[in-house]
């Protein structure tokens, strides 16, 4: 059995996914971060980078429990451990991991700071809104231009990194100002069809289908969560005022 630690985030959904995809059992844990559980000595064990996703599998290597966090890891170490999603060896592997790569280091960042100046951020930023903007609207077009020529990122085949980053995709479709448009329209990847080629073919696979509705049960918790949280929380969970480093 496997345990996952997380919230409603794209990353996490991730890990949902790919458990669905690969067929292993797993528990699902919320962690609180709008009330500082991340930080917690317990937690920090497992996740010292103080993040969510965390698993911890019970039927590790040679039948150790092992915790694996961090997203990108997380995925390897699944695919590993099943044989599925990511090749073996060879060029086939090397292009799977450079566009996991891809969203580790931009999909993710890039996205994830938008949302923050777009949602949370106080007003005056709006270099950073046109700077971040901009910044994913360029990973958009590298995404569009990869899928135009392949049928998924890493290749021909589903791979990890369709995995990693689909959900990403699925989240900014709901809440970026120059998606919501479109968005209204149905199409909010209209300007990029063979992205929208692609993330309409994922979204139909049914264990995309079951990885959302199990990483969206974390929804719940963190509603109310959010709804609890007093400015002293807010400023703790990004790290400003008096937590400043």
């Amino acid at each position: 059995m496997i345990d996952v630690y997380g919230m409603s985030s794209p990353n996490v959904v991730k890990i949902t996914i790919m458990l669905e995809e690969v067929g292993l059992p797993y528990r699902q844990h919320h962690i609180n971060v709008f009330a500082g559980d991340q930080y917690d000595a317990k937690f920090l064990s497992i996740s010292p980078n103080n993040k969510v996703p965390v698993i911890v599998d019970d039927d590790g290597p040679g039948g150790a429990t092992l915790p694996v966090f961090e997203s990108g890891a997380i995925l390897v170490y699944l695919a590993e451990k099943t044989g599925q999603l990511l090749p073996a060896a060879g060029i086939e592997r090397t292009t799977v991991l450079e566009w996991l790569m891809v969203q580790i280091a931009s999909v993710g960042p890039m996205f994830g700071q938008l949302v923050h100046f777009t949602r949370y951020a106080p007003a005056g930023n709006d270099y950073s809104v046109q700077r971040f903007t901009s910044e994913v609207r360029r990973i958009f077009g590298v995404l569009e231009k990869r899928l135009g020529a392949s049928a998924c990122l890493g290749g021909a085949a589903y791979s990890i990194a369709d995995v990693a980053t689909w959900p990403w995709i699925r989240t900014v479709c709901a809440i970026y100002p120059f998606l919501v448009e479109a968005a209204a329209r149905g199409d909010a990847l209209a300007e990029w069809p063979a992205l929208g080629r692609w993330f309409a073919t994922v979204q139909g696979r049914a264990a995309v289908a079951r990885g959302v509705t199990n990483g969206d049960r974390f929804l719940q918790n963190d509603i109310a969560a959010f709804g609890a949280a007093d400015p002293d929380a807010f400023d703790r969970f990004f790290n400003r005022g008096k937590y400043t480093r």
